[in-house]
């Protein structure tokens, strides 16, 4: 993996915007190498230095609109229910102004504020997340 170059302002910018925030927050490369995280992400793991779309398994990041964010130059939300996490999330993939190869990555938590539409309904009769039942 070659060396990414970001200069110590973007670096201490982040950290003084996002090390606060309650939730995970990731500065990301465009080739999707994690250059920062914030205290919440440091705190559950996220590993600078590794591409996100490394961690967990390949399906988990089909949602990811990274690609469209940096095409577009413009932030981009995305609000869906994450079945491996059982959780609704509210994630964000938004471009830094004038560093077109680098983004700010984060999800946020919203299962207790979600519409019961978003939140798939359980099987009675296996207990999985199922769309094809008649309860369903």
């Amino acid at each position: 993996m070659s060396t990414i170059e970001i200069n110590d302002e973007i670096r201490r910018n982040f950290h003084l915007f996002w090390d606060n925030f309650p939730s995970p927050v990731m500065l990301v490369h465009k080739d999707r190498t994690i250059i920062e995280t914030n205290n919440a992400g440091q705190t559950l793991g996220c590993p600078v230095g590794t591409r996100c779309v490394d961690i967990g398994e390949k399906k988990h990041h089909a949602g990811c609109r990274a690609n469209a964010a940096l095409r577009d130059q413009a932030g981009v939300r995305e609000v869906g229910y994450i079945d491996h996490l059982g959780i609704v999330m509210d994630s964000y993939w938004i471009p830094l102004n004038g560093a077109e190869d680098l983004f700010i990555h984060f999800g946020i938590d919203i299962t207790e504020f979600a519409a019961e539409r978003l939140i798939p309904k359980k099987c009675e009769e296996s207990g999985n997340n199922c769309g094809s039942c008649p309860g369903a």
